[in-house]
């Protein structure tokens, strides 16, 4: 299993679905200190399903790293993007769990692998975690909730999950 670092809107999304178990195709899972504050303000604004996330730090499941986040040239991330791209490029083989397009960008153009909050559900479905119907389900959440998704990669993740596990 790869390792991964994951940034707040991962984090908060799937703790909303109540999934944040999606996280466990990755070994280890790390974010950030820069991170946790963030999350922690969405507290404060009555966000409480960010509990969960609490509750995976306070086990040791997902362990903080502190970061200052410094400026990566030709890059403008906000401060937690930055410092989990700056985590996961220090890493062999670790992926960075964002769901922004200039994260998603800049990572990759780092040489970095990415996923995102549907993809990390898709890696579930493919794992047999989630099944193909639950999928189906978490994603009109995600997408009640807020998450925006281009309609072409929607029906992308839907057909993957409908074909998962198939030859």
């Amino acid at each position: 299993m790869p390792a991964a670092v994951v940034n707040a809107s991962p984090l908060a999304f799937l703790a909303r679905l109540g999934r944040l178990d999606a996280l466990d195709v990755f070994q280890p899972l790390l974010t950030t200190d820069v991170v946790i504050q963030e999350i922690e303000e969405g507290l404060l604004h009555g966000h409480r399903e960010i509990l969960a996330v609490r509750d995976l730090t306070e086990r040791g499941t997902l362990k903080v790293r502190r970061v200052a986040p410094s400026p990566i040239p030709g890059l403008t991330l906000d401060p937690g993007e930055l410092t989990v791209v700056q985590v996961a490029r220090g890493i062999k083989g670790a992926v960075a769990v964002v769901d922004d397009l200039s994260a998603i960008k800049a990572a990759r153009h780092l040489g970095i692998s990415v996923r995102s909050t549907p993809f990390v559900l898709l890696m579930n479905v493919e794992g047999g975690a989630i099944s193909r119907d639950e999928f189906a389900r978490l994603m009109d959440r995600l997408m009640k909730d807020g998450y925006f998704l281009a309609p072409s990669i929607y029906l992308k993740l839907l057909e993957g999950a409908r074909t998962a596990g198939r030859p």
